[in-house]
């Protein structure tokens, strides 16, 4: 009699931990297009139609450009600095629009007006403006990158996380920030604060203060460097790129990562007290899931991380217009100049096949193929 009360209780108590640890159902799930490490969605301003936006956690205000704000008859007040990770830009203030996204309302949020032009998808699309704190704030959000959904949660429902790593994040000016340790090629290693920046196209980017402080340039292993447009800013600046011998974020490390050094003096990237970004590229091996609520980021490894990375061998990079593709930020000495490719140029065929009989990421896994002849 007494084993069967204990059996009884055993069982109860394993259905209450079940319970307490089981996942709760989504409010709603959205889909968006990846689009070249991109997270594009669809936001509703006011009563417009379905605008296609940036999903960028490192976006502490929210941006429109202003041909979109303009279209929607939206008037700006009063001018204001806006700081980026590579510099301050002026924008407009736009008060107290209403925002939706699918069933969900983001309720009132101020817009940022701004001259920037955003690049155009890959499928000749336009993305109109930059979205990030007022969705956060709002919901727990789960990032399913595997079937390309987002997924939102009612705050406070995620009390218990009993698979990969909770980590703690701390929000600077509305952004998220962990801490990651860093190992390069010499020896060094250091701990840091990382932004979570769902809208960087990196594996990981130092910043200029920390590139200095460690002596980074030259600890990277073989490297190239480029001059190009970054951030909602669009500054110019001076990249590095190379490797790093460990990244580690919480319990899960990565080895031999594709790193950028910033050189920016201006901008998110010269603060002293931030690290660096952990990017989108990175950001893909897991389920993500921010919770702005506990303060948590929460990562759940979906593919082996030390599968290979994958890294754009050719020397340029492509850019999309009306769904074509052009040669852009052609780097100096890299076998796309030496064989006198420019900036601007078609991409007419690779291989003997025609680009227009190619899908966009088709095009691009071609140039990720280093020691082979294209």
């Amino acid at each position: 009699m007494r084993r069967s009360i204990f059996l009884v209780l055993f069982i109860v108590e394993l259905f209450s931990l079940s319970k307490a640890y089981a996942q709760p159902e989504p409010l709603a799930s959205v889909p968006f297009i990846l689009n070249n490490d991109h997270i594009i969605i669809r936001i509703n301003i006011n009563d417009s139609d379905p605008i296609n936006y940036l999903f960028d956690s490192g976006a502490g205000g929210t941006l429109i450009t202003k041909f979109m704000a303009e279209s929607l008859g939206l008037e700006s007040t009063k001018k204001r600095k806006n700081i980026g990770v590579s510099g301050a830009h002026e924008v407009g203030l736009i008060k107290g629009v209403r925002l939706t996204l699918n069933t969900l309302d983001l309720g009132q949020v101020n817009l940022l007006e701004t001259n920037t032009s955003f690049e155009e998808m890959d499928n000749g699309e336009k993305v109109h403006g930059v979205i990030g704190y007022p969705i956060l704030s709002s919901y727990i959000v789960e990032i399913d990158y595997v079937n390309s959904a987002l997924n939102f949660y009612a705050q406070g429902s995620f009390n218990n996380f009993n698979s990969g790593a909770a980590l703690p994040i701390r929000l600077d000016l509305n952004i998220p920030v962990i801490v990651a340790e860093i190992g390069l090629y010499n020896g060094v290693r250091f701990d840091g604060n990382f932004i979570v920046d769902t809208g960087a196209r990196a594996d990981i980017i130092i910043s200029n203060p920390t590139v200095i402080q460690y002596g980074m340039a030259e600890a990277v292993g073989k490297h190239y460097t480029l001059r190009k447009k970054i951030g909602s800013s669009q500054r110019r600046t001076k990249l590095r790129y190379g490797r790093l011998k460990m990244v580690e974020i919480g319990e899960f490390c990565f080895l031999d990562t594709p790193v950028i050094l910033s050189s920016d003096t201006k901008g998110v990237l010269s603060l002293p007290q931030l690290n660096g970004i952990i990017g989108n590229r990175l950001l893909q091996h897991f389920r993500v899931i921010f919770d702005y609520h506990n303060r948590y980021l929460y990562l759940e490894k979906k593919q082996p991380l030390g599968s290979k990375y994958f890294i754009n061998a050719s020397g340029f990079d492509l850019v999309f217009k009306e769904g074509q593709p052009f040669i852009n930020n052609i780097v100096d000495r890299s076998a796309a100049d030496l064989v006198g490719l420019h900036n601007g140029d078609l991409l007419i065929s690779i291989d003997g096949k025609l680009s227009s009989d190619m899908v966009p990421d088709e095009i691009r896994k071609s140039l990720y193929k280093s020691g082979r002849t294209i």
